[in-house]
């Protein structure tokens, strides 16, 4: 007679991933927005660098220009914005309203310095793009290798 093994949690498997499934959902984004736990929400945001310079892009649309601000102070970068709500006329049923509405605050520490009074912006079809030079001594250096006889040395030294 072979024995079997017997899960006695198995019953409680739907559970476990209704759990994850709650737990995934409350804390990853959602439809373009990320949305935190008082109900304001952020913009997505990517992030990536070049050898000369960091780059941001904040996708906010339906954000005026006017409405946007970008600091950088520290070494953090912060981005702040606000959207407002459509005003309601009389007889007006809202049904289903996705887009989050209030102020926003997104905050980076920028891993290298940057040249802050060097730095780009442009803000159309609602994404603003923030390029920033890399300071000097923030840029990668190429250290040059040399062999004993480019050196005009005959041995190495360790």
């Amino acid at each position: 007679m072979t024995p079997t093994r017997v899960n006695q949690l198995g019953e409680f498997t739907p559970l476990w991933e209704a759990m994850d499934r709650l737990i995934t959902d409350a804390f990853t984004t959602q439809r373009g927005w990320t949305t935190w736990a008082n109900g304001r929400q952020a913009l997505p945001v990517e992030m990536y660098e070049t050898p000369e310079e960091f780059v941001v892009r904040a996708y906010a649309p339906g954000v005026k220009p006017e409405d946007l601000s970008v600091e950088y102070e520290g070494g953090v970068l912060s981005i702040r914005g606000r959207t407002e709500a459509p005003e309601l006329k009389d007889g007006w049923r809202v049904h289903l309203s996705e887009f989050g509405y209030g102020e926003f605050v997104r905050q980076f520490r920028l891993p290298r310095s940057i040249e802050i009074d060097n730095a780009r912006s442009t803000f159309e079809h609602g994404i603003l793009t923030l390029v920033m030079p890399k300071a000097p001594e923030a840029k990668a250096k190429r250290i040059a290798i040399h062999t004993p006889a480019q050196l005009g040395s005959g041995s190495a030294t360790g």
